[in-house]
């Protein structure tokens, strides 16, 4: 299914939305089932219409949108009326969310369900304007779209028209009606529908759940949203120059104490972070009583509807297109050598064909012992010569393969191990060691005009703005992290970053892909389309390095350099041999740090597709169920899990700038050939992985037109 799919949706004129005529508002669908499971008998799979988006226009061009009002949903009702029927609601969109697109009107994607059963039955809309409470305690509280609505119009869409029979995909337009019941041939509402297929026990369960969802979850929920929506980032041809004074004595931030050397500046260059934002989440993160409880979605399909409730427009489409059927086996491929576990998938010794991803030591940090019971994370992933999953050997010794009992439990176990063992190496390697260290370095021994600060500086903007917001989130005993997991704080949470950041040491990018035995992996993104841009920027650095130090004398004649590579030697315990002040040492450095905040930062953080379906990955992992009903509570995340990853997820994805735009204006001098030649072949590099998409799985993470030029998210 996948590879019929594949082709037809990844490519680009499928992707997105056509622009209309008219000006087009575009919306998060959202319609999900939900039945019973005992009702009928369970079948392998139920045929599943996803209805991927939606929009409203006008033919005429007029804009809809009054602005004494706020926002404009669309709510979609479904079923057969009383108890089954659904009710969703989507909210439009004004315009596009990414920066790379100039699609006025684009659609996010959405992976919410309307499901069929093979019996289409009519698609109800109305779409609603509401009122924006004027009083801001009103909007913390109770959200900024939560006053009074009126009515727009109405539309339907019949069963024949919604019945996809052999087409994969489809866009179905019908003209609206006014409140009044007249018909409005001029307006219209306009939605993608794409025919998927998913397990039943992930459309059919019914769980029913006394408990309520614990109020830190639901303040953060809100606190998150508005603060998310808020947050804006420069594009790269607006980043400025440096400004501050180098300052050796840059006041500093140790949220570990247990780790004497961590710590980093307490406010960023160009964007320090509100002293209220930081209060509000200190209050959050101590107010609410921690609980040890589990609050279950339904069904997959309302889970998933929930969460972008939870997030809004804060997570867009994943940037390397939507995922279809992601919880398929063929998808654990794309997840280990096409996405977050490329960095942990390692060909099998010896004679023995395939790959394996060992992530076994994530079960040496403990879970909680409390009300609920918890599984330890962790399991070694085994794939064959071609990247197909054969296998998962548990911790205990037990073995699934495909089609075993618990064979999509242990599924999501895998993939809750890449994900959270990529989430650590994220912000404890990426965030607070490549990119914390490379940017202070700058700050601290190299002032404003300093060449090497002017050009380098744009791969830090708002490293530190992240790295002080995100602390009380993760470090904090009482923080989102802490209380998303089911890791004890001091033998769990802070062990792990004790072992993530207290144990990091320097090694190059090529030398790791070594390590793992993947540099000839043709269908490994991270030794074709990774090792193409890691061999640009270590390029880029040897040129500039020799465009501006002409000569020997000058370069061994610059103590502030000399002083800055100092301290990364002692901050990311580089090895003997490159110790010493050369050039050729501090090219090879600067140039794997430039790499490390750009493309492998785009890597490991693309997890769009797990935050948006809670079926991905669970933090709370519990046991596998011993009863069918038990193993339906066990492969979906309860609400604590999916809104923990949810929220810290969309942090990351705030659009930021590329490195595929021009940031020349930062440059001492902005026509240097070194520049030019990092432009000319980032270029080549977006034809060259725009031709390898036709035929694998789409893959942006090294990108130059997706990847972000610093760590500002």
């Amino acid at each position: 299914l996948i590879s019929k799919f594949s082709p037809i949706y990844n490519s680009l004129e499928l992707r997105q939305m056509k622009l209309l005529p008219s000006l087009t508002l575009t919306a998060i669908a959202a319609a999900v089932p939900s039945g019973v499971f005992a009702s009928a008998p369970m079948k392998k799979f139920r045929n599943v219409n996803e209805i991927l988006s939606v929009s409203i226009g006008n033919k005429k061009g007029e804009d809809i949108k009054n602005k004494e009002w706020g926002d404009i949903f669309v709510k979609f009702r479904y079923g057969s009326g009383g108890d089954e029927e659904i009710v969703r609601e989507s909210q439009v969109l004004k315009k596009p969310v990414e920066f790379f697109s100039n699609i006025v009107g684009k659609a996010l994607v959405s992976s919410d369900v309307i499901q069929f059963d093979d019996k289409p039955q009519r698609l109800f809309c109305r779409i609603i304007q509401r009122r924006r409470p004027k009083n801001v305690l009103i909007r913390f509280i109770c959200g900024p779209n939560s006053g009074r609505e009126r009515t727009l119009g109405t539309a339907e869409f019949q069963p024949k028209d919604l019945k996809l029979d052999n087409i994969e995909r489809k866009v179905i337009r019908t003209s609206w009606k006014m409140p009044c019941g007249r018909s409005n041939p001029d307006m219209f509402v306009e939605i993608e529908v794409l025919k998927s297929r998913w397990r039943q026990i992930y459309t059919d369960a019914n769980i029913i759940t006394d408990e309520k969802l614990e109020p830190f979850f639901s303040l953060t929920s809100t606190f998150f949203k508005s603060t998310l929506e808020t947050t804006k980032n420069l594009r790269s041809f607006e980043l400025p120059k440096p400004i501050a004074e180098a300052d050796p004595d840059l006041k500093m931030e140790s949220p570990l104490p247990s780790l004497e050397n961590f710590c980093f500046p307490d406010n960023d260059e160009f964007d320090p972070v509100d002293s209220s934002t930081l209060t509000a989440f200190k209050l959050i993160n101590n107010v609410p009583v921690v609980r040890d409880q589990l609050t279950y979605y339904r069904n997959r399909g309302e889970a998933i509807y929930e969460i972008r409730n939870t997030v809004g427009n804060n997570i867009a489409t994943p940037k390397e297109g939507r995922w279809i059927n992601p919880t398929r086996d063929s998808s654990m491929k794309r997840i280990f050598f096409s996405s977050i576990g490329m960095i942990y998938v390692k060909k099998l010794p010896g004679f023995e064909k395939g790959y394996a991803a060992d992530l076994t030591d994530l079960a040496t940090y403990p879970v909680r012992n409390g009300k609920q019971e918890y599984e330890t994370y962790g399991c070694i992933t085994y794939f064959d010569e071609h990247g197909n999953i054969v296998k998962i050997t548990d911790v205990n010794g037990d073995v699934h393969t495909p089609g075993s009992e618990h064979w999509e439990w242990a599924k999501l176990k895998s993939r809750t191990g890449v994900f959270l063992k990529a989430a650590f190496a994220h912000f404890g390697e990426v965030h607070y060691m490549w990119g914390n260290h490379g940017s202070s370095t700058l700050r601290m021994f190299l002032s404003p005009c300093h060449p090497i600060r002017r050009a380098f500086t744009p791969h830090f903007y708002k490293t530190h703005h992240t790295c002080r917001r995100a602390q009380y989130s993760l470090f904090d005993r009482k923080g989102i992290l802490s209380r998303g997991l089911s890791l004890k704080y001091d033998e769990g949470l802070k062990k792990v970053f004790e072992d993530f950041i207290g144990g990091f040491i320097y090694q190059s990018y090529p030398d790791e892909l070594k390590e793992q035995d993947v540099l000839d992996c043709k269908f490994h993104v991270g030794a074709t389309d990774g090792m193409d841009l890691h061999k640009i920027f270590s390029q880029y650095a040897c040129d500039l390095f020799d465009e501006i130090y002409t000569h020997e004398e000058k370069f061994k004649a610059d103590e502030e350099l000399k002083r800055a590579h100092e301290y990364l030697v002692d901050e990311l315990r580089i090895p003997k041999h490159l110790q010493e002040y050369t050039m050729d040492n501090v090219k090879e450095i600067w140039g794997e740090i430039l790499f490390r905040v750009t493309g492998y930062h785009n890597m490991i953080g693309a997890v769009t597709a797990f935050a948006l379906d809670p079926a991905m990955t669970n933090i709370r992992l519990q046991p596998k169920g011993r009863t069918m009903t038990e193993e339906m509570e066990t492969i979906v995340a309860p609400k604590e899990s999916a809104i923990s990853v949810a929220l810290i997820s969309a942090i990351t994805q705030i659009p930021c700038p590329t490195i595929g735009e021009c940031w020349k204006q930062v440059l001492e001098n902005p026509d240097c050939t070194s520049y030019a030649t990092l432009r000319e072949n980032l270029k080549k590099l977006e034809q060259k992985i725009d031709q390898r998409n036709l035929v694998r799985n789409d893959n942006v993470d090294f990108h130059p037109r997706y990847c972000a030029i610093s760590i500002s998210s």
